[in-house]
């Protein structure tokens, strides 16, 4: 804590110095005069002033008060005691008016009446710093700042939830499975008048129509076989906060008609119950899945959806910002203990992944490797041993060659033996006439090996010896 005393007699501040000592833990500036003292608030920053109300021996002099003006003219927030010897009850009005927090008369100074004061105010400090951290900490974890990424997109998507925190309005927020749907969710909550208040959220997929039911309405003692007593849903413990009806296209059919007619007359009864009661909280919902289409098969009610919808947050995959990808791996890689880096080749290889499972996928690699890598800066290669081939990539190229072949001229014979006598031959090849280990390559046993290799032997001139390659002695022609 860093303490500026300002008095203009050098015995004060000495006083002041020696006292403040015992505070431990502290960093002590002096300044004498008025002018020294807005210098030292501008280059010293304090966190607190010790000021006297007279800062020379002129009898009009009301120097700390000035200082009080100009630190409140200049929007600082530097809080001040005054330790002063005047007992004038007009100026140390003024000075609490101007913003001191307290005041010690200098004929009663000690440590008693002077380290209280200062031990307080150093703990209310820390709280308020303690309480902007958590408040940080919360825009991170569940706020925009928790959506990471500069694309055009997630620009958008950032846009939007600001428009639309404060509204009572309901919102659907649509993407694919690990795009960060409650994220946004809960953007909306902490960013809206009701952030005070609780944010709860519901899986619709993840329990029977009763139960669900129940977890959202809540239920009396006797409603159910096991009902032994009265449980509050989640539409009544949210209060005026905020509802997440997850997965919401997984809702039964039955449970939408209730739902709608909630949301319509903002009422809803708890299982067993006759009383109705008010629903204050506002209701989210989130699916995967295209709604339109459950519609048109009549698995979702249209009214329903229209009553959800009024506004919608698409967000996109992973795959169409894979500009945010490096941001992404920062954030994630910052958060854990161990600082891995990716090296150039490493951010093109995961660039080039599909991420079927989207940002939910990259972080939980980013873990993975944080854990597993052997070195602390990671290439394509780690990447490869760490978390495999993705099996879109393999696909596309097996799908290339395919095409590849299909486009030969029709005179090489049947396409299909073609490819498979070259997939053969070359695993032999390349196994260096080891038919175990070519069997072993291609994904088939070696009698299954033998057994191809001689049908296609049989069925065509074979190699240019005309006989198949020896046992294990050598690489076969074909």
């Amino acid at each position: 804590m860093k303490i500026l005393v300002i008095d203009d007699q050098r015995s004060a501040r000495q006083v002041l110095r020696g006292m403040l000592g015992e505070l431990g833990n502290v960093e002590i500036c002096e300044a004498s005069s008025l002018q020294e003292a807005c210098s030292q608030i501008q280059t010293s920053e304090p966190d607190l002033m010790l000021v006297d109300i007279r800062l020379s021996t002129q009898p009009t002099d009301r120097g700390g008060l000035e200082l009080l003006r100009w630190v409140q003219g200049k929007g600082l927030s530097v809080p001040a005691v005054m330790v002063t010897g005047s007992t004038e009850l007009h100026e140390i009005r003024e000075a609490m008016r101007l913003g001191a927090k307290d005041y010690v008369l200098k004929d009663e100074l000690c440590p008693e009446m002077l380290l209280p004061i200062v031990q307080g105010l150093r703990e209310k400090m820390v709280l308020a710093g303690e309480v902007r951290r958590l408040r940080e900490q919360v825009d991170r974890t569940w706020g925009p700042g928790a959506l990471v990424g500069s694309s055009p997109q997630m620009e958008r998507v950032r846009r939007l939830i600001e428009r639309v925190a404060d509204s009572d309005a309901s919102v659907l927020i649509r993407g694919e499975t690990g795009t960060g749907k409650e994220l946004v969710a809960r953007a909306l909550h902490n960013l809206s008048r009701r952030h005070d208040e609780p944010f709860m959220a519901v899986n619709c997929s993840a329990l029977p129509g009763t139960l669900i039911e129940s977890l959202i309405f809540g239920h009396v003692k006797g409603a159910f076989t096991g009902a032994d007593r009265r449980v509050r849903g989640h539409f009544e413990v949210a209060g005026s906060g905020t509802v997440l009806l997850d997965e919401i296209a997984e809702m039964p059919g039955e449970l939408q008609a209730k739902l709608l007619r909630v949301l319509e007359d903002r009422k809803f009864r708890p299982l067993g119950s006759e009383n109705e009661l008010p629903l204050d909280a506002r209701v989210l919902a989130a699916t995967n899945v295209d709604l339109e289409h459950r519609m048109m098969e009549g698995r979702f009610r249209e009214d329903l959806f229209y009553r959800l919808n009024v506004v919608s947050i698409d967000l996109p995959p992973l795959a169409e910002r894979r500009g945010d990808i490096v941001e992404l791996l920062s954030t994630f890689t910052a958060e854990l203990p161990r600082k891995v880096r990716f090296s150039s080749d490493a951010v093109e290889w995961l660039s080039t992944r599909r991420w079927a499972g989207n940002v939910r996928e990259l972080r939980n690699m980013v873990e993975r490797v944080n854990l597993l890598a052997e070195a602390d800066e990671v290439d394509a290669a780690a990447l490869d041993q760490l978390v495999g081939q993705d099996p879109s990539r393999s696909a596309n190229e097996v799908a290339k060659i395919v095409r590849s072949i299909l486009a030969l001229p029709h005179h090489t014979g049947s396409k299909l033996e073609f490819i498979e006598r070259a997939v053969l031959h070359h695993a032999i090849e390349t196994c260096a006439g080891n038919k175990s280990a070519a069997a072993r390559m291609v994904g088939v046993d070696r009698r299954a090996l033998d057994r191809r290799w001689q049908r296609l032997s049989d069925g065509t001139s074979g190699p240019e010896d005309g006989e198949p390659p020896d046992g294990d002695s050598g690489p076969g022609k074909l």
